[in-house]
């Protein structure tokens, strides 16, 4: 029997490092805007409505602001001409990891989305085969029991979406990424875990100083508690035969032949749980919010469920949903999972027409982009006819439709995202009708992931 190949050292990319070891630039009193109050800037407006902060910005200042946010001065850079300059980035002036280490990176550094430039090319292998059809497939067969489930044990009284929802993908995307079992204890520990995480990332206090009331402290031990997992499984995953993302990444080489590192393993699955479940769980807890409110295309999209003829659908069914894929979009045009994407410059550019130094943060609103009234009819309107073949409004420039950012680093798991919330939305629609309670107009929130501040209660009625 031949021996598996020798695990290789996390890759290196060849550009100086230095950038990483410089602090957040500070002076960029040239550029026109505001930082707001002293030491949180405009958090509290972050926190409160983001997009109303935004667009006076974009109103005041133009496309390119000076803003302080949660403490980090940086600019706020819009539009589609300015996005394309950053997401493709050619001169590779702008660094993801170094955009996202203050928050995300305490706890998912390492993660695709915190690599740069050829690390992040060389990383980018480990998926490769998870993402291919016969895995998406597969992956198909084990999620769609999983919904029939969850769906059948929904208790209408009372019922609240989001919470609902956010278990549900947890427990699903646990199932397809590492084979775990929804009803054992692991399930909760790491769903404890991630909620944890995610409370973690708003803290004021970021730094671990031992008092388990913390947020921070919570985060940081929910963090060891995912990391313990994966690694017990890696061995026993490289061993077996399995279909589970976690089998496929166990066992991609890298361009020279190496198993990927255990380090690079354990944080790439630890980052895809969370990615994976808590946008999805955003969009569809929009989704359902606009279909409660707009009965006429929870009617459109119910029939073209039952025209299928099927209870649950099959791989080959996800490009037939049209309406259903009219709608994922206008959705995340008008609620992105991710409402702000963020990068910091590795050498002084220019952008928008302002020199702009090296270290400095960049904060992108990807929303902004998907309001603009030169490119978008009633922008403001939800009108998922907008992204059919006819008008196709989101051709208008190629990054002016940006839910899942551009370039190098666009999303990988997109197409997964999106068949994932058609699986779930097939069976949902077909099992029941909802609406919203009278006159109701909720408060949303942005950070750390958006959602109506209520979690969405709804009136369900089985068909």
């Amino acid at each position: 029997m031949s021996s598996a190949p020798a695990t290789s050292a996390p890759s290196k990319p060849s550009m100086d490092l230095s950038y990483k070891q410089q602090p957040d630039a500070q002076n960029l009193d040239h550029i026109p805007g505001e930082y707001g109050m002293p030491v949180l800037g405009k958090t509290f407006e972050i926190l409160t409505d983001m997009q109303k902060m935004v667009m006076d910005h974009s109103v005041r200042f133009g496309e390119v602001s000076r803003i302080n946010l949660g403490g980090q001065r940086g600019l706020l850079v819009m539009g589609p001409e300015n996005l394309k300059q950053i997401y493709l980035d050619p001169e590779r002036n702008f660094s993801t990891e170094m955009g996202y280490a203050e928050r995300l990176g305490r706890f998912y550094k390492g993660g695709l989305l915190l690599r740069d430039f050829d690390e992040h090319r060389a990383q980018r292998r480990i998926f490769q085969s998870a993402f291919k059809n016969q895995a998406m497939k597969g992956y198909v067969d084990v999620m769609n029991p999983q919904f029939k489930k969850f769906i059948a044990e929904i208790n209408p009284v009372g019922f609240h979406f989001f919470p609902f929802i956010k278990e549900s993908l947890l427990k699903a995307v646990a199932k397809v990424f590492i084979d775990l079992d929804d009803i054992s204890a692991d399930a909760d520990k790491l769903n404890a875990a991630f909620l944890d995480i995610n409370d973690a990332l708003t803290a004021i206090v970021r730094k671990d100083i031992g008092l388990p009331w913390l947020k921070y402290h919570k985060g940081m031990q929910g963090l060891k508690v995912i990391h313990d997992f994966v690694k017990k499984l890696i061995i026993e995953k490289r061993a077996g035969n399995g279909a589970d993302m976690l089998s496929f990444m166990c066992k991609e080489t890298t361009e020279s032949g190496n198993l990927f590192s255990e380090e690079d393993i354990v944080q790439h699955v630890s980052f895809l749980l969370f990615g994976a479940h808590d946008t999805t769980t955003s969009a569809l807890t929009h989704i359902i919010y606009r279909l409660a409110v707009h009965p006429e295309w929870q009617e459109k999209l119910r029939a073209e469920c039952q025209a299928l003829g099927k209870e649950q659908l099959d791989y080959e069914d996800i490009d037939k949903m049209t309406q259903m894929d009219n709608v994922f979009h206008e959705v995340l045009r008008l609620h992105p999972s991710v409402q702000l994407m963020t990068r910091r410059t590795v050498r002084a550019c220019e952008i928008g027409g302002y020199r702009v130094p090296a270290n400095t943060m960049i904060y992108i609103p990807t929303f902004f982009n998907h309001k603009l009234e030169k490119y978008w009819k009633h922008p403001e309107k939800f009108d998922p006819d907008r992204f059919s073949p006819e008008r196709a409004e989101q051709k208008g420039h190629a990054f002016l439709y940006v839910p899942f950012g551009g370039g190098p680093h666009k999303c990988i798991g997109m197409h997964f995202a999106n068949m994932q919330a058609k699986l779930f939305l097939h069976q949902f629609l077909l099992k029941y009708r909802f609406r919203t309670p009278e006159n109701y107009y909720p408060k949303m929130m942005y950070v750390p992931l958006p959602k109506p501040i209520d979690d969405l209660p709804l009136f369900i009625e089985r068909i």
